[in-house]
């Protein structure tokens, strides 16, 4: 499939770029076209209709920029501004505001997708938990996956096939293995609406965890979900700020900036920041989230700013969309039928090695298809670290680096005794930053879940064809080799042509002549032309204002603003005057 596609219009080339689009299930990536105009909404838009989504206010496109910082799609601006200097240009369909109550999602099909979200958190360490609900999570994946546990049809290492926590070993599988023998009955729905209702009670669903400093230079996670800011010290969360209390969100350089109400005192608490960059980043998802769960409506949302110095502007943002009491009255009016969607199985070997019969059974109750043969779940594509791929069963390989894992240092490992702390007192602060109790270093064993929380650097799979995809700068090129190709093409054929009639010649050499002229002035050369031109007639006119004798109230008023420059004028009337002086000896 080719990156652009080129149309004619007035004799220009119109450029069509196009970007790729991986999913929450890793299916098949596919590629959609987008020109220099179209909006962030309109690509949202297409993707979720290409999943037959209609709630589609809790999903989002993200992409990584070429210094590794994270974005989310701004549905306001174009794609091509936000994109250019992406490389490969590829944007990924993810949950960006996970629901207080996701059995509040009014259709099947979209709790799907948050389970897929979910999924993929539990297994990269950002749905932070003991190891007992860790086990629990893992084995409703695979009751949604494989069915009721039947020994005919699973061998004894059967969970090992399925990558689903962040260091999975073998005394876990054996526990998750255990918990399966108890859920027969559970229809994949079933299995996953319970999912969810476990999941959406941890401390750390809908975290996306952002790395920074408190006061002293210890290093933290913020989490920013449904209720508010969170700390996390190692992989303990040792706070929380209720978006009641938080009253302003600011940054100003690496700082970000959280102005809270604490025991009825206004107090401002700053994190530092890896790059100025991730710090704007962390502002504009606080701000995002903080608007999509407390705004009643959407209307007439407040434009915020913030990051302004002397030298700079700073960073404004105003939330588009809307917000989260919007998207629950729009659910209850949704009057579709449930829609038909297959779900997908991390492992397609497993799923046709299983006795039709048992799917038939799990199947029974269900009323939407669930067809594992179909849009499968690629196993070159799971998204998984390299430290957690078990090699102990031939019939898994290793797959491939997916478009969020991250390959980072691994946060403190706990037992479920330790996992969390109650939060500290917050009459303990230390110049406004709250003082992180660590608490007893935890006995650390292969029993325990190891636990990898903020990704730092992404790395792309390539696609089936083994192509990666292009940047825009990479497809502007293509299209201007392209068109110079077109150009000396028909330069020749003009040429030719000229010899036949000189007529022709000399009105293709003109157009040449105006094209070169037309593309011949950078942008810099037009600014600085315009700069120059402009002092030069300010200039001219000061001293027009400053010399000449004219009485006009016009004038008078110019020289009593250009008083300051008639010291200057003085100086030049007396060089002035000894150099007629002279010239006159």
């Amino acid at each position: 499939m080719t990156l652009f596609r080129k149309s004619r219009s007035k004799g220009d080339l119109q450029q069509e770029f196009q970007t790729t689009v991986r999913f929450l299930d890793d299916s098949e990536p596919i590629q959609l076209p987008f020109t220099k105009e179209t909006l962030g909404q309109y690509v949202l838009d297409k993707v979720c209709d290409s999943l037959n989504l209609v709630e589609k206010d809790y999903f989002g496109l993200r992409y990584v920029d070429a210094e590794k910082q994270r974005h989310w799609l701004d549905p306001t601006k174009t794609v091509y501004k936000q994109l250019k200097g992406v490389s490969p240009c590829v944007l990924c369909f993810r949950v960006k505001f996970y629901p207080a109550d996701p059995m509040k999602l009014h259709e099947e099909i979209t709790r799907y997708y948050l389970f897929l979200q979910l999924r993929r958190d539990l297994h990269h360490g950002r749905l932070l938990c003991s190891p007992q609900d860790a086990n629990l999570l893992a084995a409703y994946i695979i009751q949604s996956e494989v069915g009721d546990y039947d020994p005919q049809d699973h061998h004894p290492n059967y969970v090992t096939e399925f990558k689903m926590l962040p260091s999975q070993n073998q005394q876990q599988e054996q526990q998750i293995h255990e918990i399966h023998k108890t859920l027969v009955g559970q229809v994949p729905a079933e299995a996953e609406a319970n999912f969810l209702k476990k999941a959406s009670s941890l401390d750390t669903y809908g975290v996306d965890p952002h790395k920074v400093k408190d006061q002293k230079g210890n290093q933290m996670y913020l989490g920013v979900t449904h209720q508010g800011i969170m700390t996390f010290h190692g992989s303990r969360r040792t706070q929380i700020y209720k978006w009641s209390q938080i009253k302003k969100l600011a940054f100003e350089g690496k700082t970000f900036i959280a102005h809270v109400n604490i025991n009825e005192k206004h107090q401002p608490i700053g994190y530092k920041c890896l790059t100025v960059a991730a710090c704007k980043y962390l502002w504009r998802c606080a701000v995002e989230q903080q608007f999509f769960f407390t705004l009643q409506n959407s209307f007439n949302t407040p434009k915020v700013r913030s990051g302004g110095s002397l030298f700079s502007r700073g960073s404004k943002f105003r939330f588009s969309g809307r917000c989260q009491n919007e998207a629950y009255i729009a659910s209850e009016d949704i009057k579709r039928k449930e829609p038909e969607f297959q779900r997908t199985c991390s492992l397609p070997n497993f799923a046709r090695k299983s006795d039709s019969r048992l799917h038939a059974r799990n199947s029974a109750n269900l009323s939407i298809s669930e067809d594992k043969g179909g849009r499968g779940y690629k196993e070159n594509a799971v998204d998984v670290p390299r430290s957690a791929v078990s090699t102990e069963s031939p019939k898994v390989q290793v797959p491939k680096l997916g478009e969020d894992v991250i390959v980072a240092e691994e946060m403190t490992q706990v037992r479920a005794g330790t996992a969390y702390a109650a939060a500290p007192d917050m009459s303990k602060q230390n110049g406004g930053i709250p003082i992180i109790v660590t608490g007893p270093s935890a006995d650390i064993s292969r029993e325990d879940t190891s636990l990898p929380y903020d990704p730092e650097e992404t790395v792309y799979e390539q696609d089936d064809d083994d192509k990666i995809a292009k940047s825009l700068e990479e497809q502007v090129m293509d299209l201007e080799k392209e068109f110079q190709e077109m150009q000396d093409k028909n330069h020749v054929e003009s040429g030719i042509q000229g010899r036949n009639n000189p007529s022709v010649e000399s009105s293709n050499s003109q157009s040449v002549s105006r094209a070169a002229k037309k593309g011949g002035c950078s942008c810099g050369k037009i600014v600085a032309y315009t700069f120059f031109s402009l002092f030069l007639t300010l200039t001219v006119s000061a001293c027009v204002v400053m010399f000449s004798d004219i009485d006009h109230p016009i004038m008078n008023e110019a020289r009593n603003q250009l008083s300051f420059l008639e010291p200057t004028r003085d100086f030049l009337r007396h060089q002035l005057d000894n150099l007629l002086s002279k010239l006159k000896k």
